[in-house]
């Protein structure tokens, strides 16, 4: 064979005839990660991630990496002519913004049989400032007075981000002030909580905010509040 086949790429023709599933695992190869996930960018600048390939049957393999259709991503890996049982191919997984948005491709892994395997590769701008903690308390309010806990929400990214709060826990003494708005492009907004007691003792709400972001987690955190017949009217 030519040296000219070192630079492999694959026939096209196997995304039009092929069905590529999506799966976590197969008896043939078995990706390691399941998926990538490029979170955090800053445009203009190059990432790096790497995509472990692994023969895990019995059986030698020839096995067809099909590239991310969009320009965004980019594999190299060294081109083997089979590939023996527990032996992988590494490939790298290069991924070039341009842009704020979300991205997406997959790599198809093709081999003889009807088994294929889908890798899906993500990329995505993530609000990464915002450091709330699990459990704020509030000073001691007496009855007919209010005590306010503001919780900043920044964006160092230049787009914006919605945001939703929920109640997972509900009490008549607090109010949350926005429910729901938006996190501005290299900017910030505030969440107010605000506890009116209604009775002396403690109380508490726990809330979960949501921000619309690919793969968000939703951070939760509980505010207490208290008062008591000792406390003198402000």
């Amino acid at each position: 064979t030519g040296g000219h086949q070192k630079e492999w790429k694959c026939p096209h023709h196997l995304l039009e005839t092929r069905v590529f599933a999506k799966l976590k695992s197969n008896s043939v190869v078995q990706a390691e990660p399941l998926e990538l996930h490029f979170s955090g960018f800053e445009v203009g600048k190059d990432y790096r991630k790497i995509l472990k390939l692994v023969n895990v049957s019995l059986e030698v393999l020839s096995v067809h990496i099909l590239p991310p259709l969009t320009k965004h991503f980019q594999i190299k890996y060294t081109k083997k002519c089979r590939l023996v049982p527990g032996l992988a191919y590494t490939v790298t997984v290069n991924f070039q913004p341009d842009e704020w948005h979300y991205f997406s491709d997959n790599i198809r892994i093709h081999w003889k049989g009807e088994e294929n395997l889908l890798v899906p590769v993500h990329a995505y701008p993530i609000i990464n400032d915002l450091h709330i903690p699990s459990h704020i308390t509030l000073p001691p309010v007496p009855l007919g007075q209010s005590a306010s806990h503001v919780i900043p929400l920044s964006c160092s990214y230049p787009i914006d981000f919605e945001f939703q709060v929920h109640c997972l826990q509900i009490h008549k003494a607090f109010t949350v002030k926005p429910l729901s708005g938006i996190i501005p492009a290299n900017g910030k907004t505030v969440l107010k909580v605000t506890f009116t007691p209604l009775r002396y003792g403690t109380a508490d709400i726990t809330l979960q905010l949501v921000i619309s972001q690919f793969n968000s987690k939703p951070v939760i955190f509980t505010v207490t509040g208290s008062s008591s017949p000792y406390l003198l009217p402000r």
